[in-house]
């Protein structure tokens, strides 16, 4: 067996490279989606300016990753002071936009790899090889991770940051020595400067594996002296963040409307609190703020058929179950059931409470939030579910037993090996609009927004009008980008209850949150990418001749 002993090494690392391949195509096909040119224009402040006011509601560690390659391209702030304007000319800057695009995204690449290092290492550590290398398989092609890793947002930096914090503390727990115990702060702290969520992820994440350390060995694993040097390191690591600087939560000329109505209700110390000017990284504090009464007024969601507005707590899992590979699912799940069965959990608690708090953490806090706009709110779960699949997976494959049971086990592991591959591959490149085989023929009727429609099929919908030599277009699509480059024909924003005529353009989320479209959900259409449906209405009389005259357009 020595001469197969880089096997599982090799098999990691095709993996990566032919994932990182398919995130690079991507690049050119799709529109930039919703947020990234949010995205972009903070991030290009924060270099540009050293401040941080256009959007403090996200912390600057991923936008800076986004806007670092185009401010060496020289791209630079806009200056509108509105942040999706912003945005928009700096894609656009020089007459780059793909150029603009393409280096924006690649800054959420490395956390990609990142994450692919960290699994790696983790299970090759706890396990062997060659769990490490099936790990690393089901999470490169895992179709969902693939295409957030593909666009400049916050999701993937997260994920694995998320990833980077819990294995510091892991480490932390195992050996609590002050190197250990800064690098868990520096990890913590920067995954806090990636996106806020990663607080209560870690708090539920973290808490358990402490709870768990602390009843197996019946003292504090921890020291109160390294526990301290952690929130240290956590705040050195967020003020820096914020290139160490001093200002007020609430700065006088920032309150207007809700903000002065909140202000003028709180007590004089509080007052005096937030509109002092000292307070480091203040920007944090108000970014924490914004989010906080953006979370809790709620946003329009859709599921399962339904609009509404908040969050219903069976959101998250019902986009687990429909946008995760079945084999994934079966293997994780099998894993964990395998595991309590054998009794093979009880020889690595530690770890088994890891993989499985790292997926209910993030899942407890999505259930219960207000907002219902994307399973990529809880990506941060993929890298624990593809390490608890490689556990399933050498489970069946070392299953003991008659001969033919064993030969059995093997060929079922190859075979759900080849689906999950097959699943992956054919999805691209429409990767973060994946659902998988059960769910893709009811994809709109479950999920819409960014699970489905992110406005990133702009660019498709330009080819294919100029396909039907199209000259006008009414269109309704999701999209933050600036239409006016987006080399359309002579467009009009098609109004809810307007009749339509000629070419019309609406894209899913669109369709399914505006009542008044849902009328056209049963008429013929022609699909663009896989969040744009694109319609012809005859004019007067002739419409009802509408199937004919496009024979080819299907429901």
């Amino acid at each position: 067996m020595t001469r197969f002993r880089y096997l599982p090494a090799l098999l990691a690392f095709v993996s990566v490279a032919a994932a990182t391949l398919m995130i690079l195509h991507t690049y050119r096909v799709f529109e930039q989606t919703y947020d990234e040119g949010a995205q972009l224009a903070a991030g290009i402040e924060w270099l540009d300016h050293g401040s941080y006011r256009l959007d403090p509601v996200h912390p600057p560690l991923s936008r800076v990753a986004a806007a670092l390659l185009p401010y060496l391209a020289g791209v630079r702030s806009a200056g509108t002071n509105f942040i999706w304007s912003d945005g928009n000319v700096e894609l656009d800057w020089g007459g780059e936009y793909q150029r603009n695009l393409t280096l924006a995204r690649l800054g959420t690449l490395p956390f990609f790899w990142l994450s692919c290092f960290l699994i790696w290492r983790w299970m090759r550590h706890q396990f062997d090889p060659w769990h490490a290398a099936l790990a690393v398989f089901f999470f490169a092609f895992c179709p969902v991770v693939l295409g957030h890793s593909g666009v400049a947002t916050t999701d993937a930096p997260l994920m694995a940051m998320f990833l980077a914090s819990v294995l510091a503390f892991w480490n932390l727990l195992e050996k609590p020595t002050w190197p250990t115990a800064i690098v868990a702060g520096l990890a913590l702290g920067l995954g806090v400067l990636t996106k806020l969520t990663e607080l209560p992820f870690f708090v539920l994440t973290a808490g358990s594996l402490w709870l768990c350390a602390w009843i197996a060995t019946r003292r504090f694993p921890v020291s109160w002296r390294k526990l301290a040097a952690v929130f240290v390191v956590v705040c050195l690591t967020v003020w820096a963040g914020y290139r160490f600087r001093c200002g007020a939560v609430l700065p006088p000329d920032s309150l207007s409307g809700s903000t002065l109505a909140n202000y003028q209700a709180l007590k004089p110390y509080q007052k005096q609190i937030l509109t002092w000017p000292g307070i480091p990284a203040a920007e944090f504090f108000r970014g924490a703020e914004k989010a906080y009464h953006s979370g809790s007024n709620g946003r329009v969601s859709f599921l399962l058929g339904q609009t509404y507005r908040g969050g219903h707590w069976y959101f998250f899992p019902v986009a687990i179950l429909a946008k995760t590979p079945v084999t994934l699912l079966i293997l994780a799940l099998g894993a964990i059931g395998a595991g309590i069965v054998s009794g093979k959990w009880r020889r690595k608690r530690l770890a088994a409470v890891l993989l499985i708090a790292g997926i209910l953490g993030p899942l407890a806090v999505g259930m219960s939030a207000k907002i219902n706009i994307g399973l990529r709110h809880i990506l941060a779960i993929y890298p624990f579910a593809a390490m608890l699949g490689a556990i399933g997976t050498m489970y069946l494959w070392q299953l003991h037993g008659p001969r033919a049971i064993r030969i059995g086990a093997r060929v079922v592991v190859v075979l759900l090996a080849l689906w999950n591959l097959e699943s992956c591959l054919r999805a691209a490149p429409d990767l973060f609009a994946y659902f998988n085989e059960p769910a893709a023929p009811h994809a709109s009727a479950i999920l819409v927004d960014s699970d489905l429609d992110w406005g990133q099929d702009l660019k498709r919908l330009s080819a294919k009008l100029e396909e039907v030599h199209a000259h006008r277009v009414s269109l309704n699509i999701l999209t933050s980008a600036d239409l006016t480059r987006a080399h359309l024909p002579a467009y009009r924003i098609l109004q809810p209850g307007e009749e339509p005529s000629g070419w019309v353009a609406i894209s899913e989320f669109e369709l399914k949150t505006t009542p008044e479209f849902r009328k056209f959900e049963n008429l013929p259409y022609q699909r663009v990418g896989r969040s744009i449906r694109l319609y012809y209405f005859a004019p007067g009389p002739a419409r009802q001749t509408l199937q004919e005259m496009m024979p080819d357009f299907g429901i």
